[in-house]
């Protein structure tokens, strides 16, 4: 009787507040998503007149199949996916090699190599710069653009370097008495106990990869090299300019302005929902990586 007394007692004002609080927020983090869904779901004529709120109003799928039917789609679509696994792969790579070798606390000159790394963090070589190094370096529609100038980054070094420091140094000692060798300690023992971390730097990446528009818009001229964001960006762009020409039209150009904005939520919601999918998976990780890295920095 006592333990359902407390537990009756534990749901005071205050509690309840609290959880309506919590579950105002999520519906203001959700309901934006819902509403892209609900728009592309919906017909060109619910959508011109501005009626859609939570759920569709003529439910069609004709936005999606008109998504579909736009040239390059299923190529940038490849794009985002390759760029996406190979940034994830060349990150964990660079950044999680210099990150071990910064972690080694009898690094020569450890002090100096941390700042060298840290210093373009904070201070860029600006963009006209970086395009002339990118063109000779023959990058420009390249698709190798996407992936080596984004391999290392200074804060996802960091976050790594903090972990490998947390790891007992015993371990890596007895290793080495056992006659390990370098390589055999960090496979064996760094990345099977640095997998929160490493989820934590995939997802950063990934995500950033995955939602990537601008480098594609300054070195990429080739459609075929074009990733899906890309393809958005232009939509929209060409959504915007088409506004102005269809204000002073009739009711077919009205429609066809809301067929547009239609599409447009369609190819947003196809762009947003691989990274929706797999989140869930990487939660548990991401998770337990954020709060070590913050207890820890």
């Amino acid at each position: 009787m006592k333990s359902v007394k407390n537990l009756k007692t534990k749901w005071t004002v205050g509690r309840v507040i609290l959880y309506l609080f919590i579950l105002f927020i999520t519906f203001l983090i959700i309901y934006p998503f819902l509403y892209c869904v609900s728009y592309s779901l919906s017909s060109s004529q619910a959508v011109m007149t501005r009626n859609v709120t939570f759920y569709p109003i003529g439910f069609t799928l004709e936005n999606y199949k008109r998504v579909f039917q736009q040239n390059y789609l299923f190529n940038s679509f490849v794009i985002s996916v390759l760029r996406t696994l190979g940034g994830i792969v060349g990150t964990l790579v660079v950044t999680g090699l210099a990150a071990y070798a910064i972690s080694k606390p009898r690094l020569p000159g450890k002090r100096w190599i941390s700042m060298i790394l840290i210093i373009p963090m904070y201070i860029s070589g600006g963009l006209i710069p970086s395009y002339v190094l990118m063109y000779h370096l023959h990058l420009v529609n390249n698709f190798l653009i996407f992936i080596l100038p984004n391999m290392f980054w200074a804060f996802n070094m960091l976050l790594m370097r903090t972990y490998f420091e947390g790891i007992p140094i015993s371990l890596l000692e007895s290793a080495k008495l056992d006659g390990a060798s370098e390589i055999r300690i960090l496979i064996k023992i760094i990345l099977p106990l640095s997998m929160p971390i490493i989820a934590v730097i995939a997802m950063y990446s990934g995500v950033w990869q995955w939602n990537s528009w601008f480098d594609s818009m300054l070195y990429i001229t080739s459609p075929t090299l074009k990733p899906l964001q890309a393809i958005l960006q232009e939509m929209i762009k060409a959504a915007s300019t088409s506004m102005m020409q269809m204000a002073q039209s009739g009711g077919q150009a009205a429609q066809a302005q809301g067929s547009t904005e239609a599409i447009r939520m369609a190819t947003l919601v196809f762009t947003t929902l691989p990274i929706v999918c797999i989140y869930p998976f990487f939660q548990k990780y991401f998770v337990q990586g954020i709060m070590i890295g913050a207890v820890k920095a």
